[in-house]
């Protein structure tokens, strides 16, 4: 059985062995800071983006086809966004992808900011993380203001030539603008965060 296959069959089916089963965050919770090391090996401490107007935390795997669809979206918000004061992380937290294979998806992808691998789930639990693409807005505070998907464009049975509700990119207008963000919460679909039973 591929790697892929599991993947997309425990998104389906919404279990996978060893999953979180702790409640996530509310909305208006502080995240506590984490240190995870990026794909050149170097610590990354949430904290350490202090100074910024907004921090955006997605969730990726290698295998996760939705997750793979929404990295070109990532990079665009990326270039808009990072010159107006928002950080962008993504962080791998499966399991079943190796480092190795995480610097090699990120290098072909071209990402542009920061990849995290979160062996130890430390930036998955911290945030209550479940799934990929799932994505967390923290403010300057480091206080959550939004977390779900990105946007409507891709689900597991259709793929849009275009998203409908851009949630992620309305709440950054929204905490950019120093409004309360519309809508904090949306559901993600996606695969499930891999975590091998302990």
């Amino acid at each position: 059985m591929t790697r892929a296959f599991l993947s997309l069959t425990c998104a389906v089916l919404g279990f996978w062995p060893g999953e979180s089963t702790l409640a996530p965050p509310a909305i208006g919770a502080k995240v506590p800071d984490f240190a995870i090391p990026t794909i050149d090996g170097q610590l990354h401490s949430l904290y350490s983006d202090k100074g910024k107007k907004a921090i955006v935390v997605v969730f990726i795997g290698t295998d996760c086809p939705l997750a793979n669809l929404y990295i070109p979206t990532l990079v665009e918000l990326h270039k808009k966004y990072a010159s107006k004061g928002v950080q962008f992380l993504a962080i791998n937290s499966n399991d079943q992808d190796s480092f190795a294979d995480v610097v090699t998806h990120t290098r072909e992808r071209k990402v542009p900011f920061p990849v995290l691998k979160d062996s130890d789930h430390r930036g998955a639990e911290a945030l209550g993380a479940r799934r990929t693409p799932e994505a967390f807005l923290l403010d300057s505070g480091f206080v959550i203001r939004y977390r779900g998907r990105i946007d409507d464009q891709y689900g597991y049975t259709f793929r849009r030539p275009a998203p409908t509700q851009s949630e992620l990119k309305d709440a950054l207008d929204d905490l950019l603008g120093g409004k309360p963000v519309r809508t904090p919460v949306t559901e993600v679909r996606g695969c499930l965060i891999g975590r091998d039973k302990k």
